[in-house]
């Protein structure tokens, strides 16, 4: 499998045993980097190989209710997921963030009309017209991130929403990812749980 080659300022190690903040920062900014460079066309391309890699895994046509998030800047439009699920009758749920609480309310979404911006800009479900899902419903779960590694732990966008979500899930779990995002091995702590599959433009690790 080709991926980013790795250079030593890529290749992030432990350091007495402590995990250095500044380090996922490094990757987070990198990674924004390589979105904000890639060409529309490109990114077109790079995309639909992934949802194409998705589409034809038993990990999705097996899968009847997915839990997936609206995309933001910076990260792989999941539009083209959300409506292939509708297209094949499949269940989507979409998170709704509670910031009191640090954590994610799932909600089913039949439309993009039934979303609205609301924390931190996120279109997220509008709970007056929509209805909850629990977490424990799901059987695949498309989780969101910045980098990834090959053992398949993440870097996420800082909130630890995630993290969270993922201690009482039994869900299959996955991301969808282009080869950039892609890393050898990643800084992480103890309470972090890998995913159980990673997607890219050219296999399913």
């Amino acid at each position: 499998m080709s991926s980013r080659r790795i250079t030593s300022s890529a290749f992030f190690i432990y350091r007495g045993g402590r995990i250095k903040v500044q380090e996922k920062r490094e990757i987070r900014s990198h990674i924004k980097e390589q979105f904000e460079k890639l060409e529309h066309k490109k990114y077109r391309e790079k995309e639909k190989r992934v949802q194409e890699q998705l589409f034809q895994s038993s990990l999705w046509q097996n899968a009847q209710t997915v839990g997936i998030t609206i995309s933001m800047r910076n990260e792989m439009d999941t539009t083209a997921i959300i409506e292939k699920g509708w297209e094949q009758q499949k269940r989507i749920a979409v998170p709704k963030v509670d910031p009191t609480h640090h954590a994610l309310d799932f909600y089913c979404l039949t439309s993009f009309h039934q979303t609205k911006a609301a924390f931190a800009g996120i279109s997220e479900p509008d709970p007056a017209i929509t209805s909850t899902i629990p977490a424990e419903h799901f059987d695949l779960m498309i989780v969101p991130g910045m980098a990834f590694d090959k053992e398949k732990y993440r870097i996420g966008f800082g909130g630890g929403y995630f993290d969270r979500l993922l201690q009482g899930s039994s869900a299959q779990t996955c991301a969808v990812l282009f080869d950039f995002q892609l890393y050898e091995h990643i800084p992480r702590e103890d309470h972090d749980i890998p995913l159980h599959w990673l997607i890219t433009e050219t296999n399913i690790l």
